[in-house]
């Protein structure tokens, strides 16, 4: 098996069309909506889909969505964030009157509203050809009918298995047998199949209000959380204008806060200054750059980017060159 704390890149050239996602049955399905006559954003959403399923220590229907896409390859680029946002009443004064300094990373209050299949309804409704019957299919079929489990689904999937062990209802799903399914073996997730043919009978209600809310927001009640159903109801992401910078020729754009994408762009504009292509590409000094950009970066997302609906991000600042 690869040893997944070593980086490693392929190139990829085709002549037509090009899926790139981080699980083979994703791409398969980006590929064949692709071949059906499904276009760009049909294939992005039927792949998040199938990621949905199929990686579920990564993702899920359960999160968020940031999307970049240029319409027919070409001309304005558009940008939606469909991150998912906090409980109303999920105020900074209740979590410190509690004792609360940080935000934890389990549990119900490191919950948000998730964002994402509002972000792919609207998305389809405004771009798509297919619809979500057809984006979901095969979601729904791997959900149902199983999907074997790859080597690195399994390699994250056991250091998370006594986090898993804890909730008894995601060990129900996620540790059948009592442990992580092995690299290979088939895995099953009928009743989110289930949930993704509600989302394909109703829409983004089926969702965001009915029994598919009722339940998540009774969950995340009982284990403590501040979700209300008004929440999931007013849950609505937005087109929003991309931050961009130039990289050595070429237009490099990114989700504007909340979104962390504008760190990439700090990072490059430092190197921008730099004679990387002189360097080693796996050579001391440049890995040196590199990491002092990343550090410069990651010391401004600490301390700046937020949402912009609630603090102020100097975005013009953060991407001047001389700042860099």
């Amino acid at each position: 098996m690869r040893d997944f704390q070593l980086p490693g890149r392929s190139p990829v050239r085709a002549t037509e069309a090009m899926a790139a996602t981080s699980h083979p049955l994703a791409t398969l399905a980006a590929l064949e909506m692709l071949r059906s006559g499904g276009n760009a954003m049909d294939a992005a959403v039927c792949a998040a889909a199938v990621q949905a399923v199929v990686e579920p220590q990564s993702t899920g229907i359960g999160g968020d969505c940031f999307v970049l896409y240029c319409p027919n390859g070409q001309g304005e680029v558009l940008a939606f964030n469909g991150s998912g946002r906090a409980p109303a009443s999920a105020t900074a004064e209740w979590y410190l009157d509690r004792g609360h300094v940080e935000l934890p990373e389990s549990g119900p209050h490191a919950v948000t509203v998730p964002g994402a299949v509002d972000a792919w309804c609207r998305l389809l409704e405004n771009h798509g050809r297919k619809g979500i019957d057809a984006a979901l299919a095969p979601a729904i079929r791997y959900a149902e009918q199983g999907y074997v489990v790859q080597d690195r689904v399994a390699f994250d999937w056991a250091e998370s298995a006594a986090l898993l062990a804890a909730d008894e209802h995601a060990a129900r799903i996620f540790l059948p047998d009592g442990r992580a399914p092995q690299a290979g073996e088939l895995h099953r997730q009928p009743q989110l199949a289930e949930t993704l043919r509600i989302v394909l009978r109703r829409g983004r209600a089926g969702f965001y209000e009915g029994e598919v809310a009722d339940d998540m927001v009774a969950r995340l009640r009982a284990l403590g959380g501040l979700h209300a159903l008004e929440d999931f109801a007013a849950t609505q992401g937005e087109y929003v204008r991309p931050v961009g910078t130039s990289y050595r020729g070429y237009d490099i754009h990114q989700m504007p806060p909340n979104n962390q994408g504008l760190t990439a762009l700090i990072m490059l504009n430092v190197l921008s200054g730099c004679s990387l292509g002189s360097l080693e590409p796996n050579g001391a000094e440049r890995f040196h750059l590199e990491i002092e950009a990343g550090r410069l970066a990651y010391q401004d997302r600490d301390n700046f980017i937020g949402d912009q609906n609630h603090v102020h991000v100097p975005v013009e600042q953060l991407m001047s060159r001389s700042d860099a």
